[in-house]
């Protein structure tokens, strides 16, 4: 094997284009872990443990987590872990760059495309259209009997055209309903009568009849070649419910063969299995038809697993054959499945050399078309993830993340977390010492360090936290990074335990997750963020030893000469932000002297807080790499204007935002639920400030006329209102896609922060509130007659006190914590009345 060294090392290396998946399903889902092995269900998954697949599958998990080699120690493991943890592990391990997943296929439990994000930067849909159909007799049309053919044609075409622009790919399962001999001339008669037969069995509406699925799908096809859209067909072998004679993809040969559909691109998925050479063969002769071997890898022995692709290979050629996982239900079927098919190409492509049908440079090309090229040209991905070869070919998504953290030269790893006050803190730890030990163990913290303010390294008084008492760290392995500013340290956000597994009620990205999750599971919402970072960029003047910090320049709002003499720096911070898959939408001078503001795109809150963490971390140390001092205090100077880290926010539902209005349903252009949401932020709003606005400082930044939000009120597009929706282009005309929040700033701890505000919208859902009418000017000339919000920290302190709903929803433990910091901080700044200055030393 040393002869081909380069060639393994080019398997071993190359990112993955998984070209077909399904979604994952929560840990308590009510699929059974044992289906991650089989195909098998009911009584016939008792017999699972004894076939090859499971064996040597069951040894493949063991060894990536650590942990005994059987079935329940791998559940024990996964309980402990928890999914976050073993699906960062499992994804991280796969390369996997770009995923395509059919979601058509639903299971208990299962999460949303949008969640996926967190693990591959890349995530596209394929949408079933059996499925498709189903939902529309199901859910979309109240009384079916009244439908006819034509009608549900028209609604069916029309919809399916209406997501076409959103979506790589169309996928069919008649394989499973009917077979795959489909009739591309079928009698509409038929198709009418299958339609009536189906309706008349009542709902749930289950397409099984074959002149309907036929019909069904040749009006996919048509819509496909009008989007230039390919579409897969499960072929070969599957569960019970599938008659595998009738899965030969040599029955499709009619619909091959008609000559409206040749332009159309078809994907034989599971390398048809056992018809893999019949596969073969049809994608020799077929122009438009393409194979993939997922699910044949890995599910078949090794040597089942070797002849299939191997089969595949005897007459398709190479540019048609594709790698994917089939992965489903369990991130550890995505590992599987990546592992195998890099270890099973690698061996057909060696005997390949080894039988003189290959030279060892076109083995090379053909492990970068099968793994990756040849699927970024079938779904039209060149937008998204470059092939492999480019000559501008960048670092991207995992692959650019293995990359950047391939720790053989690092020396330290930072180990970060954000405490009650906002400050971050980090602890760091000799690279082989991390990997070896603190990866899976954690280190120890004392209980008192989420009980520290931003001015004393003590536990506050009233906290209930102090210096008895230990958690453990433990390093959050989807946000390990190589940082950008020094090439041999590490940086990861850490989770807090109280053992590893068991989360403690103090920790700040538990305590969004934790209220994530009730939005989830009541409202089936996810609510994206995205954050505008103000900051000054100050420098030093010192003399006779008294110190003193100025601003990098003085030019005004959006000066392009201000964005010169700082361009240096914002281009390091912009490329360290790339490298971090952090994405950047806007860069400009701010209103004050030596500010500056970055927006980020939107993400899921919990990636968007992680997000935002990073981000400041990037500027801090470009600036100070720069021999300047960049600071997101509030109010640095009180003669200067203020910097915020505005927050904009959208409710999202199955991939779609759904905050805003769907047509003219709303007078505001909100939906109901997104009026709903933002009522429960407008009525909670004096308490929230003491997350997003949580010292003292960040109340001389609030004032009226700063366009920072000093009244309790809204408004649509009114920069004086703490909440303003907002239309930004490519949204239609009267609706608004987001609104977002003035009164955060950049001393607010993002997780608590975040937490605090959806806490406060689940509310206004379950009261069903509604919002009062919107300010349209400046509210603070409506004098008096409009609510001023807190002019001090101590009352928002006291009105946070009262509300039981946020005392519900964040942990009462946790809010007392919070309550007692910021106590400490209104005494102390009130005390001191310059120590404020110091703080551009601290955020």
């Amino acid at each position: 094997m040393e002869k081909y060294a380069a060639l393994r090392e080019a398997v071993e290396k190359v990112e993955l284009v998984d070209g077909h998946a399904h979604n994952i399903v929560d840990l308590d889902s009510s699929f059974p872990f044992l289906r991650c092995f089989s195909e098998a269900e009911g009584d016939a998954l008792t017999f699972a443990h004894s076939s090859l697949s499971f064996k040597r599958s069951v040894r493949d998990i063991a060894e990536l987590y650590g942990c005994d080699a059987s079935l329940h120690g791998i559940e024990t493991h996964r309980r402990s872990l928890g999914l976050q943890s073993i699906s960062s592990k499992c994804f991280g391990a796969t390369k996997i760059a770009a995923l395509l997943i059919d979601d058509g296929l639903v299971s208990d439990k299962m999460h949303e495309l949008e969640w996926h994000k967190s693990y591959v930067p890349v995530v596209h849909r394929v949408l079933r259209i059996e499925q498709f159909a189903q939902k529309i007799l199901n859910e979309d049309i109240p009384d079916v009997s009244k439908w006819t053919l034509d009608m549900f044609t028209e609604t069916f075409v029309t919809k399916l055209k209406s997501v076409a622009d959103r979506i790589v790919a169309l996928k069919s399962i008649a394989a499973y309903r009917s077979g795959l001999e489909i009739n591309p001339n079928v009698d509409k008669k038929d198709a009418e009568k299958g339609f009536t037969e189906v309706l008349s069995a009542g709902k749930p509406v289950r397409i099984k009849n074959k002149s309907l699925i036929d019909h069904i799908f040749i009006c996919s096809l048509e819509v496909a070649l009008g989007f230039d859209l390919p579409i897969q067909i499960h072929t070969g072998f599957g569960d019970k419910d599938l008659d595998l004679r009738l899965a030969n993809p040599l029955h499709l040969r009619a619909l091959l063969e008609d000559s409206r559909f040749l332009k159309c691109r078809i994907i034989l998925l599971h390398a048809s299995y056992p018809f893999s050479k019949e596969a073969s063969y049809l994608a020799s002769v077929y122009p438009q038809v393409y194979l993939d071997f997922g699910l044949a890898v890995p599910k078949l022995s090794v040597h089942g697993m070797k002849s299939s692709v191997k089969e595949l290979l005897e007459l398709c050629p190479i540019k048609k054959v594709m790698f994917s996982t089939d992965g489903y239900a369990f991130p550890e079927t995505f590992y599987l499945g990546a592992k195998r098919a890099r270890e099973v190409v690698l061996s057909v492509l060696c005997d390949a050399c080894d039988e003189g049908d290959l030279t060892i440079p076109e083995a090379l090309e053909a492990a970068e078309d099968i793994f990756k090229n040849n699927a970024i040209r079938m779904y039209n991905m060149n937008g998204t993830i470059n092939p492999s070869g480019s000559e501008n070919a960048v670092p991207h998504g995992l692959a650019a993340k293995e990359r950047n953290t391939a720790h053989s030269d690092a020396v330290f790893v930072r180990i970060i977390w954000v405490d009650t006050s906002g400050k971050h803190r980090c602890r760091v730890v000799p690279a082989k010492r991390f990997h070896d030990i603190v990866k899976n163990n954690g280190i120890g913290l004392t209980f008192a360090s989420m009980g520290m303010t931003s001015f004393s390294d003590g536990p506050a008084d009233g906290t209930n936290l102090t210096g008895v008492g230990e958690i453990r760290l433990l390093p959050d392995m989807s946000t390990k990074w190589r940082l950008p500013w020094s090439q041999q340290e590490e940086m990861v956000l850490a989770d807090m335990h109280i053992k590893p597994g068991k989360a403690w009620d103090y920790c700040p990205r538990e305590a969004l997750r934790r209220v994530t999750k009730v939005l989830k599971e009541e409202f089936n919402l996810e609510m994206n963020a995205g954050f505008e970072n103000e900051f000054f960029l100050l420098r030093n003047v010192s003399s006779e030893r008294k110190e003193e910090w100025v601003p990098f320049d003085s030019t005004a709002y959006c000066s392009t000469s201000g964005f010169d003499a700082a361009s240096p720096i914002l281009q390091e911070i912009f490329s360290s932000l790339q490298s971090l898959n952090v994405p950047v939408e806007q860069i400009h001078a701010e209103s004050g002297k030596g500010q500056f503001e970055i927006a980020l795109g939107h993400k899921v809150c919990t990636v968007a807080a992680d997000n935002l963490i990073f981000t400041r971390e990037v500027i801090r140390a470009i600036a100070r790499k720069h021999g300047i001092l960049a600071t997101f205090v509030p109010k640095y100077s009180l003669d200067d204007i203020g910097s915020g880290s505005h927050v904009h926010l959208s409710l999202w539902e199955n991939g779609k935002n759904v905050f805003m209005a769907s047509g003219g349903s709303s007078r505001h252009g909100i939906s109901k639920i997104g009026e709903e949401f933002m009522a429960g932020v407008l009525n909670h709003l004096p308490s929230l400030l003491a997350f997003t606005a949580p010292i003292p400082n960040s109340y001389d930044r609030i004032q009226p006329n700063t366009w920072s939000g000093a009244y309790r009120c809204w408004g649509k597009e009114n920069r004086e209102a703490p909440l303003r929706t907002a239309c930004p282009p490519g949204i239609i005309d009267g609706l608004v896609s987001n609104f977002e929040i003035k009164s955060f700033d950049g001393c607010a701890n993002p997780y608590l922060g975040l937490a605090s505000v959806l806490a406060a919208g689940i509310d206004g859902l379950r009261r069903h509130l509604s919002l009062p009418e919107p300010i349209e000017t400046n509210p603070s000339s409506f004098d008096g007659e409009i609510e001023r919000l807190p002019k001090e920290l101590s009352e928002s302190v006291e009105a946070l006190e009262k509300d039981e709903v946020l005392k519900d929803l964040i942990d009462e433990k946790l809010l007392t914590a919070i309550i007692g910091v910021r106590k400490a901080e209104v005494n102390y700044y009130s005390e001191n009345k310059d120590a404020y200055k110091q703080l551009i030393h601290h955020y």
